[in-house]
């Protein structure tokens, strides 16, 4: 049975309390320094209304196509506007990372919200040769903009990849990753628009 998800990070943070780390195509990256693991947040415009990119964030069957990190994704389960997912993370230099969340999203008037944590009860089993994570959770802010046109997205993150890896390359790559994130976003949403076939594919978005 699904259950509220509740996130014990608020999701909406003020940049002001971090530390820029880095950003490139409009979008800007900070970190917190005093966070015990990886805590990222992240802003910028997508051009699409944020019931799209709703449904490109949830499309979790196709994440591949919005980051290459993703190596495996799997709906385990749906219901409304509830899902659980296992995933499997290929990164540089490191083993490969898995992980079963419990993600969500609300409607705040014409604001969009996403929440996801970590659930690995749900999932499969620990497989040899891979790390399974234990703490990743955050979610997502969509503020329309331009006449709801347009996109102004919030990303809040934390998480520890485990094992042995220092947390100042974590930190790093993350910074780094996240506004190819947002241009895998970008790149989804065009050509989707609510009503319309989604990118070719027998789905709707509503």
């Amino acid at each position: 049975m699904f259950r509220l998800l509740a996130l014990a990070l608020p999701l909406f943070v003020s940049p002001a309390h971090y530390k820029h780390v880095g950003g490139r195509n409009g979008v800007e990256v900070y970190r917190n320094p005093s966070s015990p693991v990886i805590e990222l947040f992240a802003e910028g415009d997508i051009e699409a209304p944020p019931a799209v990119i709703r449904d490109v964030l949830f499309d979790y069957d196709h994440a591949s196509k919005v980051t290459d990190n993703i190596a495996e994704s799997r709906v385990l389960q749906r219901r409304g506007q509830e899902a659980v997912v296992y995933q499997r993370l290929k990164l540089p230099v490191i083993s490969d990372r898995d992980f079963t969340v419990h993600s969500s999203w609300q409607q705040h008037g014409a604001v969009v919200t996403t929440q996801f944590a970590i659930d690995n009860s749900r999932g499969p089993q620990p497989r040899d040769g891979i790390v399974r994570l234990s703490t990743m959770q955050g979610g997502w802010e969509l503020q329309p903009i331009r006449g709801g046109a347009a996109t102004h997205a919030r990303y809040h993150v934390q998480i520890d990849l485990a094992g042995s890896v220092p947390k100042w390359m974590v930190s790093s790559g993350a910074a780094k990753n996240i506004p190819k994130l947002f241009e895998g976003l970008r790149r989804e949403v065009k050509g989707r628009a609510p009503g319309t076939p989604v990118a070719g594919r027998t789905s709707v978005v509503q």
